[in-house]
């Protein structure tokens, strides 16, 4: 009975997994978004270089999903983020009502939506690991084939509860790939994970069943819940 459904569950993870994942016209259209910025900037700061980190560089985005872009230039202690707010104004990349300078968060950056897409996008500044890190998720799904549907199916799951913003309380994408790696790099059964047939409707559960009930957050860390 419980074998049944799991194939059925992983039936259907594997089914909106080949729904949600980015087509060729959502790519595209980012890609647009980048190389425009890409120009503007160069033309701005010709020393700068602009870079794709995130679940875009990852191809774990949704639908609904951000750019992660980050600028490496020579600009001191002090980066321009008001420099580039007026830039990216001046040069139409975005209206101002969708625009947030962040300059107190933990990684400050910019935050907009493209004037003629809607498509959100994130700016920082100087921030060295963050194309390591999609690199190193890059690689971890070569190693774990089920990672990518787990994660964009856990994605959504938080993205329709508000629950997928860091400024907010939310947990970031990179977390989200951190905790389901650790979860598989600790599972019992260590050929399965790594399978391309894995199954993943046990997988899911599992997980939800580990951070959801067993995990000691008190031991280990914090979670608080932000209205």
């Amino acid at each position: 009975m419980f074998l049944y459904l799991f194939i059925r569950l992983t039936e259907e993870i594997e089914d909106f997994y080949k729904y949600i994942s980015p087509t060729k016209a959502e790519h595209d259209a980012r890609n647009i978004i980048v190389h425009r910025i890409k120009k503007i900037i160069k033309d701005e700061w010709p020393h700068a270089q602009l870079e794709v980190f995130g679940s875009f560089r990852t191809d774990l985005y949704l639908p609904t999903g951000d750019i992660d872009l980050v600028i490496k230039g020579n600009w001191g202690q002090i980066p321009p983020l008001y420099d580039l707010e007026r830039l990216l104004i001046d040069r139409e990349v975005c209206d101002r009502p969708s625009l947030r300078v962040l300059d107190k968060a933990t990684v400050p950056l910019i935050k907009f939506r493209d004037r003629y897409t809607e498509i959100a996008v994130d700016i920082s500044l100087n921030q060295v690991n963050c194309v390591k890190a999609a690199e190193f998720v890059s690689d971890s799904c070569l190693q774990f084939p089920c990672l990518s549907p787990l994660t964009m199916v856990l994605k959504q799951f938080l993205s329709e509860r508000n629950l997928n913003e860091v400024f907010f309380g939310g947990l970031s994408s990179y977390s989200l790939v951190l905790m389901i790696l650790n979860f598989l790099l600790l599972h019992n059964d260590k050929d399965m994970v790594r399978s391309p047939k894995a199954n993943l409707g046990q997988l899911l559960l599992d997980f939800l069943d580990l951070f959801g009930d067993k995990f000691d957050y008190e031991k280990y860390g914090e979670c608080k819940f932000v209205q």
